[in-house]
């Protein structure tokens, strides 16, 4: 292999994560290689465990001494710079909750996190949230809200109620979907997006979850049941369609959103992708050329 990034942007390996991640993945398929090399051999042993030391010694546990010898790389997904709108405070639009971290959208980040800044998120604005979470709490103290039963709404149930060679179906059944959707995100709303993978990626995560959730149906799942990781392949669902809806409503490029129909950086443009509590997806079935499709409005 031969290095690379010099061609792509002035400041090489040094570029915003977001170019080189781009270049990587284009170096990739031109190569038909399932990696690239990173080399940092030419610092010193002492230099390299003193600044990487969680990674030298992960590496180190399937025999490659990064010290000498050049590290596999491969884009990943990797951080959410998008969320739950907050104030510098943590607060949202709803009253009580808070949302810090990843979950939230604090526009620190804009659409390209730097490298090594997470924490800012983290652990700074997770302490901001706190002090205005308690005297929420405090302000609720000795105040009760009966929640009345509504037949819309039963009460939800474990899985005990099945035998376990359903759950154990319904839980295998949930992880392949899981996995299926993220080959569909990565694959349509990756590193390289374009109206059309974009239009794709929604009509099969909405083929997908119809056909999950009927299969669940079918297997003895019914609405009013809980299990954690149910939960969190329906929440996937969610966030993955407000990331190509979002997707969809920015004609441009910016940061790591890269569209291939719409390249340039647009300053006219300027504003953040919201997508308002009015917005709704609508899941539909019906007879025709395309036997489901998903609607935004």
């Amino acid at each position: 292999m031969e290095r690379f990034m010099p061609w792509y942007d002035n400041r090489a390996e040094l570029a915003p994560r977001d170019v080189v991640a781009r270049s990587i993945d284009d170096q990739l398929k031109k190569r038909k290689e399932s990696y690239v090399l990173l080399d940092i051999s030419h610092k010193s042993r002492e230099e390299i465990l003193s600044h990487f030391p969680n990674i030298a010694a992960h590496c180190l546990k399937y025999g490659l001494d990064i010290t000498k010898h050049p590290i596999p790389v491969v884009p990943a997904a990797h951080y959410m710079c998008g969320g739950v709108q907050t104030n510098l405070d943590g607060e949202t639009s709803v009253k009580g909750l808070y949302a810090a971290g990843e979950v939230a959208c604090t526009g620190l980040h804009g659409a390209n996190r730097l490298g090594s800044n997470s924490m800012l998120e983290a652990l700074v604005f997770a302490q901001r949230a706190v002090k205005p979470t308690i005297a929420y709490v405090q302000k609720l103290a000795g105040s009760h809200h009966a929640i009345t039963e509504k037949a819309e709404w039963p009460r939800p149930k474990s899985l005990s109620s099945l035998i376990k060679e359903v759950v154990d179906d319904i839980l295998n059944l949930t992880a392949l979907k899981r996995r299926k959707m993220q080959e569909i995100m990565w694959e349509h709303v990756g590193l390289i997006r374009s109206t059309e993978s974009l239009k794709t990626a929604q009509k099969k995560l909405c083929e997908l979850q119809l056909d999950w959730e009927d299969e669940m149906y079918q297997k003895g799942w019914r609405p009013n049941m809980v299990h954690v990781k149910v939960c969190e392949l329906r929440n996937l669902f969610l966030v993955s369609n407000l990331v190509v809806s979002s997707a969809l409503a920015r004609q441009e490029s910016r940061g790591s959103h890269y569209v291939v129909d719409f390249p340039d950086l647009v300053e006219s443009k300027r504003i953040p992708t919201k997508l308002f509590s009015t917005s709704s997806v609508h899941w539909q079935k019906y007879s025709g050329k395309d036997a489901v499709i998903c609607i935004a409005e």
